[in-house]
């Protein structure tokens, strides 16, 4: 049993991804999103230690793989509980349904005398939705309402090797990179009942790289700071409404982190993490509804977001209790890419050679009005093994 974890990450590498989330309102993509929190402890502290917490940090920050000696592994699943309702314009009106599974983190590495390896497969961004009801089409300058059945799948995977090391002569500092490539996929199926069925797909790899540092001020203060690269995708689109599209390019968002976590007495730390996502006119692969041109979603948004956690030990270290705050910053949380803000809660509980952790979160996009998402709630869950 002393590798059960390692074979189950292989497992969750070698998975298809069933059901989970993206951000975007409408049936079509927004810019490639990080759009939910990858592991329970990034769940339950709302991202609170995005930059300083580990294993479970090393997307954003590889260096915080460094924290540790030996080996360490960690595979994740999340449940996805949402309460979508959408308001498009017009006499539009839609039920939806596009709850389910994801496999969404696994990592393993292992430290020696400084020196980290490891591997990780992230998937930040999965969405599959359905969308039934009767929708407006203009014939011949006479409006007449169809029965409408429309579906959007899409899926962003990254499959990385980390590298991260500790510098200085007291080896307080760390230094870490991960590379790989990205890989997304989408399709959209419309249909009108008793008319033809329309359909696009997309699908592409690209390069993706992250840098990161960390730095323990003392032995109870941290300090990280890590950088994704936008990744350019090439795209290759077989089937877009009839049409053979081939040459194209999506991005997904550099993002920036920051944060610091300070531990009060060993059995009580406190987490802050500043978090920046930004794109430069770009467009989304799909458009969010087929237009008569094909026009596809074009954004040049920046956005923030603040989070803060706190975490327990309790029973000798072998429950954890943790819950954070997140909240939005800036003009253009309007898009639904973002959260307005997320609470979350959750905690770890380690017996035998195991620690399994779990973690609720619940993400507020709108009030309702113009924005079609108003909740999307997680399930997270995770298992680890202690060598």
């Amino acid at each position: 049993m002393r590798y059960a974890i390692l074979i189950l990450v292989f497992v969750v590498l070698a998975s298809g991804t069933v059901n989970a989330d993206d951000t975007r309102t409408s049936i079509g993509d927004a810019p490639r999103t990080y759009s939910h929190y990858l592991n329970p402890q990034q769940a339950a502290l709302c991202g609170a230690s995005i930059a300083t917490g580990g294993i479970s940090a090393c997307f954003y920050n590889p260096a915080a793989a460094s924290q540790y000696e030996g080996i360490v592994g960690q595979a994740a699943i999340r449940l996805n509980l949402k309460n979508r309702d959408y308001f498009p314009d017009g006499d539009e009106r839609y039920e939806s349904s596009d709850d389910g599974f994801l496999f969404s983190h696994a990592v393993a590495a292992k430290s020696n005398e400084g020196l980290t390896l490891g591997f990780s497969y992230a998937c930040p961004s999965y969405r599959q939705l359905e969308l039934t009801g009767m929708r407006p089409v203009v014939d011949d300058t006479v409006t007449v309402y169809k029965q409408y059945k429309g579906s959007f799948t899409g899926s962003l995977r990254f499959f990385e090797a980390v590298l991260a090391s500790r510098i200085g002569d007291s080896k307080q500092g760390a230094f870490g990179l991960s590379a790989g490539v990205v890989s997304l996929e989408e399709s959209v199926r419309d249909e009108y009942i008793g008319d033809e069925l329309e359909k696009a797909r997309v699908k592409g790899v690209g390069f993706t790289a992250a840098a990161g540092f960390l730095f323990d001020a003392t032995e109870s203060l941290a300090f990280g700071l890590g950088y994704r690269w936008g990744s350019t995708i090439n795209v290759r689109s077989d089937d877009w409404y009839g049409e053979d599209r081939r040459d194209e390019k999506t991005k997904t968002q550099a993002t920036a982190v920051g944060g610091v976590t300070y531990d009060l007495n060993g059995l009580v730390s406190f987490h802050a993490s500043y978090t920046r996502n930004g794109w430069d006119k770009v467009s989304s692969t799909l458009s969010a509804y087929k237009e008569d041109n094909g026009a596809r979603d074009e954004y040049d948004v920046s956005l923030a977001t603040a989070a803060f956690g706190v975490e327990g030990l309790l029973l000798d270290g072998k429950l954890t209790l943790r819950a954070g705050y997140a909240l939005a910053i800036g003009e253009e949380i309007e898009h639904g890419i973002v959260p307005e803000n997320s609470m979350g809660f959750g905690g770890a509980w380690a017996f035998s050679e195991y620690i399994v952790e779990a973690a609720f979160v619940r993400e507020q996009f709108s009030e309702g009005g113009e924005t079609a998402q108003v909740t999307n709630s997680g399930l997270y869950t995770s298992i680890g093994y202690i060598f």
